[in-house]
Order: C-alpha cells, then sequence, then structure tokens
C-alpha cells in the first residue's frame, strides 16, 4: 500500500468520543451504522466490543503510517490511535482500518474491576462488520465468507519484535476457487499484569491491537464491485539520528 496516496493532513485529528454501552453478553451488535462511521467512530466501537467496556476517549487519527507507527495509546487521559489505509483511487475512502486499542486488565487496572473484559477478538470487530454490511445487501446474503480465526502474533523467542511482526504485511482478504472470501486479521495484545513485560515501557503494555477491515471495502467485495487479495501493512524505518 503507497503510504503517499494518504490524506495529506499536517497532523493528526483527535476525535472525543462519549462512551458505548457495556454488554452482558461476551460480544454484542456495535451502537453505530459502522457503515456511515468515520475511522474514530469505527474503532470506538472495535474498543466496545474487543474490549467490552463502555469506557472511550480520545481517538487520534493518524495521516500516515509512520505517524500511527510511533504512536502510544495512553490511559490518562485515556487516548487511543486510529489509521485508515486508503484506496489506491481514492484516498479518502479507507479500505482497512488499524486501531490501537486498551486491554481489559489495564482498563480495570486504571478505572476499576468490571469496567471491561474479557478481551475478546480482533474478528469480533469484523463479524459485526460482517453483519451490519449484509443486512444493507440482502441480495449478497448468499455469499459464503469465512473470518479467519489464526489472528494473533507474538514472537515468543524475542516477544518486544511482536509489534514489528504486527505491522508487517499481510492479505487481509483472500479469495479460493469456491469463491469463497475469508476474511483475515490481525490481533497484537499486551496484557497489563503480563510478567513478560513487566520491566517494559508502560506505553507498550496493556493495549490490543488490530487491523480490521473496512465496511465500505466488505460492501464492495460482497457487491462485486471489489477484488479480494488485498494487502496492508508495512515496514517502519526510524529516521537516522545525528551524526
Amino acid at each position: 500500500m503507497n503510504r503517499l496516496l494518504t490524506s495529506m493532513l499536517a497532523t493528526a485529528a483527535v476525535v472525543h468520543l462519549a462512551g458505548c454501552t457495556l454488554g452482558d453478553t461476551p460480544a454484542k451488535d456495535a451502537g453505530t451504522n459502522l457503515l456511515a462511521a468515520g475511522p474514530a467512530e469505527f474503532c470506538a466501537e472495535a474498543q466496545h466490543l474487543i474490549s467490552r467496556t463502555d469506557k472511550s476517549g480520545e481517538f487520534v487519527v493518524h495521516p500516515d503510517f509512520d505517524g500511527f507507527v510511533q504512536s502510544k495509546t495512553s490511559i490518562d487521559p485515556l487516548t487511543l490511535h486510529v489509521y485508515a489505509w486508503p484506496a489506491p483511487d481514492d484516498p479518502g475512502r479507507p479500505l482497512a482500518i488499524s486501531c490501537k486499542l486498551k486491554s481489559a486488565d489495564h482498563l480495570n487496572a486504571a478505572f476499576g474491576p468490571g469496567t471491561a473484559g474479557p478481551d475478546g477478538l480482533c474478528q469480533d470487530m469484523n463479524r459485526e462488520t460482517l453483519r451490519q454490511v449484509r443486512a444493507a445487501l440482502p441480495a449478497a446474503a448468499a455469499r459464503q465468507v469465512v473470518l479467519d480465526p489464526g489472528e494473533n502474533v507474538f514472537n515468543e523467542k524475542l516477544p518486544a519484535a511482536t509489534g514489528r511482526d504486527w505491522l508487517a504485511p499481510f492479505l487481509l482478504t483472500t479469495e479460493d476457487d469456491a469463491g469463497t472470501l475469508t476474511i483475515h486479521s490481525k490481533g497484537f495484545r499486551v496484557d497489563w499484569l503480563d510478567p513478560r513485560f513487566a520491566g517494559m515501557d508502560a506505553r507498550v503494555r496493556g493495549v490490543h491491537y488490530c487491523h480490521l477491515i473496512a465496511p465500505g471495502y466488505l460492501r464492495d467485495l460482497l457487491a462485486g464491485r471489489a477484488a479480494a487479495g488485498l494487502k496492508i501493512g508495512g515496514v517502519y524505518t526510524p529516521p537516522a539520528g545525528p551524526r
């Protein structure tokens, strides 16, 4: 994906969103029309569905990939980060949305037991997106769609490198010879209380990162206006320091 096709905004946009409703079931339908939602609203629903919480906060929408890579979530104030992967022919039309969210155990530690959880999966959000898109396209209801369950990445040999693994390019959508569409996802979760990360910077703990399919792209896939095979992700090269 060409990063130069991203929106030419000078700074990231910060969106303040009110809390959602905490559900009693492991995952509930979103309260937002995802087909009409902007990237910040979309990630707010992802936080609601995946971390199962009514807590929200500031959602910083980054206009470029490098800025998103360098961003870190915070708990006080609650600040989360968003990047929308643009269509090559229309930088304002996202094909995928990446959300840096907070894990349930960090929300509970900061705001009290019962605030969130238990954590779900990134595919919980893709499932809700699929439900809403199918409701808007009854004629496409028969299309076979599979949500790939193998989403979580973790580098056991070098845990600190998992963030790079999460960012690495991968196929978000594939289609087999029978016409079955598979939606893939990539999730990376570091629990706040995970002892493997106890000595690391607090900014990289208590997080749940997700790469998710954009509702508009999924709608176009099911309507036959777009093809599977979308690859997202990238390799971040930190700027060279002073010599």
